[in-house]
Formats: C-alpha cells, sequence, structure tokens
C-alpha cells in the first residue's frame, strides 16, 4: 500500500512540476516577446499645427525628425526650437506610456503568478 501511495505522490509531483515548467515557459516566451517589442518600438508625435512630427524610441532617443516647410521660413529660430524640443517631449511621453501598456500586458495576473 505503501508502495502505491508513493507512485501517487510521486506522479502528483510530477504534474505540479510539469505545471510550473509550463508557467515558466509561458512567462519567458512573454519577456521575449516584451524585448522584441521593445526594441524595435518607434513613437511618433506631432505639433499641433502638423508643422513639425519627431519619432522615438524606446530608449527615448530621437530617431526621426520632420520639419514643415514652413515652420523653417516662418518661424524664427527661437519658436522653432521651442516646438522641436515640444514635440520630441510628447513623443518620449507616448513612448513611456506604450513601454507601461507594454510590461502591464506581459505582466502574469495573480492567478497565474500563483
Amino acid at each position: 500500500m505503501t508502495e502505491t501511495a508513493d507512485g501517487v505522490a510521486d506522479q502528483a509531483l510530477r504534474n505540479d512540476l510539469e505545471d510550473v515548467y509550463g508557467r515558466y515557459e509561458e512567462l519567458r516566451s512573454g519577456v521575449d516577446e516584451l524585448q522584441r517589442s521593445l526594441a524595435t518600438m518607434q513613437v511618433s508625435a506631432a505639433s499641433p499645427d502638423g508643422a513639425v512630427h519627431a519619432t522615438v524610441n524606446a530608449d527615448g532617443d530621437l530617431v526621426g525628425l520632420r520639419l514643415d516647410e514652413t515652420a523653417c521660413r516662418e518661424w524664427n529660430v527661437d519658436t522653432l526650437a521651442r516646438v522641436i524640443v515640444e514635440t520630441v517631449q510628447n513623443a518620449s511621453a507616448g513612448k513611456h506610456r506604450q513601454v507601461e501598456h507594454l510590461v502591464t500586458n506581459h505582466r502574469p495576473s495573480d492567478d497565474e503568478a500563483a
């Protein structure tokens, strides 16, 4: 009878181990997906009038900047500089929101973590 109880306990332990390993694989896969998403993330923003477009990557580095010709002709350099800085800041804020959204979506629920 002890051998039967040991066999049942061994099988239960194997099942628990398989469940834990399965959850680990899901978490690892989620982390890999999150890393891929962050590596390719680019977030853009435009000034209110659309004259300035800025794009930042997941690190917040400016990777793209497009200026409308009218902005270059009609604005003085101080105004243009201010609008560029504000637009880059808006793109960076959007990047923060996207990163937070990605991390939240890849975080295991309380049930999965238990």
